[in-house]
């Protein structure tokens, strides 16, 4: 009985985890909207925003803090939620897909 108890508590522990990693805002974001919109929907502005010219496209990403924090503030990378438009329009968003999409393109990631 000890054991399972244990397993049940592991596993609520792991959910927790994974849930505490995602941003519930990028639920809101739809494929091919705007920057602004993107920003509208998420409630805030970009922390930070990273441009690249890759296979003849422009490439914006767009960092959001996931807690509050003021533009001065460093925040790391991967206490960040990333959303990629390319051509001025929602792609992707998200850690595993902005690194899938970034080793297909060869673009090297944050660390």
């Amino acid at each position: 009985m000890r054991h399972a108890t244990f397993r049940a508590g592991l596993a609520l522990a792991t959910l927790t985890l994974l849930a505490a990693c995602g941003d519930a805002r990028l639920d809101k974001l739809a494929l091919g909207i705007t920057k602004d919109s993107a920003a509208v929907l998420i409630g805030e502005k970009p922390h930070r925003t990273i441009s690249m010219l890759t296979a003849g496209k422009l490439w914006d990403v767009q960092f959001y803090a996931r807690s509050a924090v003021a533009d001065t503030d460093s925040v790391a990378w991967r206490r960040m939620s990333p959303v990629v438009f390319i051509g001025h329009q929602a792609v992707g968003w998200g850690w595993s897909w902005w690194s899938g999409a970034a080793i297909k393109q060869g673009i090297a990631m944050p660390k």
